[in-house]
């Protein structure tokens, strides 16, 4: 079955908070030290992306992708006029990995860039996250370098950061 995407609504917090945690539990585990990953629950995830999204700019693409009328994915890409074009999340649920989730909304959002009329796109993975980095090469993107750390759980982590030419 072909995953369905659409732009994501606010009764989708819920589910966004929930596929935020499991993915980042998954995906970060052995990179982010157990305790501060202990913290990123669903519950605190929907507290993370309600403030999100009541500060976004105006051009942004928020986006979820269904599985049988089920939320198993997320994505959210923006365009700051000062820091440009950027993929600021994709997540899925980690038994949707390979089901072609996470490539429904890869291909969205490379289309929202070059309807924003950018030139080249950013994003940040967490150093180690071999996973999410494959599949960022796969789909043109290439590593720009360490972009410092970020909080995750309230530890710090280091960053790397990758670019793609979109138009």
């Amino acid at each position: 079955m072909i995953p369905s995407v659409r732009s994501w609504a606010p009764a989708d917090l819920e589910q966004i908070g929930w596929v935020h945690s499991r993915s980042r539990q998954e995906a970060y585990a052995g990179l982010v030290p157990a305790d501060a990953l202990a913290r990123v629950t669903p519950e605190r995830q929907v507290i993370v992306w309600k403030a999100r999204l009541a500060d976004l700019p105006e051009r942004h693409a928020g986006l979820v992708v269904e599985h049988s009328g089920i939320v198993v994915g997320f994505a959210l890409a923006q365009l700051d006029p000062r820091a440009g074009a950027e993929l600021n999340a994709i997540h899925v649920l980690p038994e949707q990995r390979g089901t072609g989730a996470g490539q429904a909304l890869m291909d969205v959002l490379i289309e929202a860039f070059r309807q924003w009329g950018v030139a080249e796109a950013r994003l940040h993975v967490i150093e180690g996250n071999e996973r999410a980095q494959a599949f960022y090469r796969r789909n043109g993107w290439r590593l720009w370098g360490s972009a410092g750390s970020r909080e995750v759980g309230g530890a710090l982590v280091p960053i790397l950061e990758y670019r793609r030419v979109v138009a």
